[in-house]
């Protein structure tokens, strides 16, 4: 049987955003077998992909332990194709050592400067690239060109090699293991439309300033439907002043249990869900806010929940890249939010 390895060590929202690729590779291959080189945390998404039959799952930067450990797998197998999609050193050395028919890649293209000297920067190497590499694509990760995409640039390397792109709308499997837990706690504390405003620990950036007008938001959204406000794993500077004012619940030991004592139905913060579950209160929801949080970005397109995303107007040329490009998505600026706030 003819394989294919994926080299894809990074985060959850990366991996959620190559989704629709992982799945076209299979769709076009579906004789062969797909290894994937995973991170800890994005494995838990991963697995979901049961068309992939083997995971390599790295806690580590050495190329070199990757190697060794992973010998059968890396070093004394060869490939019909691999792809490196996570535009990691390690992953690009790696791949160097690995036996394919072709190798694929995305280069990014970095402008520095010392001194008086202006330079440019390939990862991987010109020389490498050329070497190892028979299909490419140059990323230029100056931001302020605006056109390039992420996900584009992805589909070309696939198109690049004459495969078929039946869909670019992200993938992703529902857990029907969660089912339950989510009918019955809608059932019981929302039964309505919801939406949902999600917070994580990048609001340990944010000023006092972002929090109050975040909370004018959801104000205003709480006039029109409930609000949820879900939080991230990590904590974040902001949520025990949250807590005060809204009611709490907490996931812990599989119970969706209440936390204080605060009873006011419009407005709910559900914390530490488990990312499954989360995915069936994004699924039902009318729409999403976040501040760019990767699965809230990578997790709505799926079933075609509108996206609110309010980042800082400094970051719209850089997160720009990474909107899927099938999504119902906005953005507006943590500057601008008070002038928006009914668009929002």
């Amino acid at each position: 049987m003819k394989k294919i390895l994926i080299f894809k060590n990074d985060r959850i929202g990366d991996f959620l955003h190559l989704s629709r690729c992982i799945k076209e590779i299979h769709e076009n291959f579906n004789d062969h077998k797909i290894t994937l080189i995973c991170s800890k945390n994005n494995y838990q998404i991963a697995k979901k992909f049961l068309f992939i039959e083997k995971f390599i799952i790295l806690n580590h930067k050495s190329f070199i332990i990757t190697l060794f450990s992973n010998l059968k797998d890396l070093l004394l197998t060869k490939y019909e194709h691999v792809f490196v999609f996570d535009g990691k050193n390690s992953s690009f050395r790696t791949s160097y050592f690995v036996r394919a028919k072709t190798k694929s890649c995305l280069c990014f293209l970095k402008k520095k400067k010392f001194l008086f000297f202006k330079f440019r920067t390939f990862r991987p190497f010109k020389f490498f690239l050329y070497l190892f590499y028979k299909n490419y694509i140059f990323c230029d990760e100056d931001y302020s060109n605006t056109k390039i995409k992420y996900q584009e640039l992805y589909f070309q390397l696939l198109k690049n090699l004459n495969l078929r792109i039946s869909s670019k709308k992200n993938y992703f499997i529902l857990n029907d293991n969660y089912r339950g837990m989510y009918s019955n706690f809608f059932n019981q504390n929302i039964n309505a439309t919801y939406v949902i405003f999600h917070f994580d620990e990048k609001w340990e950036k944010y000023s006092d300033i972002d929090f109050k007008n975040s909370l004018k938001i959801i104000k205003h959204q709480s006039q029109k439907n409930k609000v949820l406000l879900t939080t991230g794993i990590k904590p974040f500077r902001f949520l025990n002043e949250l807590e005060k004012i809204f009611s709490s619940f907490d996931y812990i030991n599989s119970k969706i249990e209440k936390n204080n004592a605060v009873d006011l139905n419009d407005v709910i913060i559900l914390k530490n869900l488990p990312l499954d579950l989360l995915a069936h209160f994004i699924a039902n929801s009318s729409k999403i806010i976040t501040s760019h949080s990767g699965p809230l970005i990578n997790i709505p397109p799926v079933f075609d929940v509108k996206i609110v995303d309010i980042i800082k107007k400094s970051k719209f040329n850089e997160l720009g890249r990474w909107v899927p490009i099938e999504s119902n998505y906005k953005r507006y600026s943590f500057e601008e939010v008070e002038k928006n706030i009914n668009n929002i």
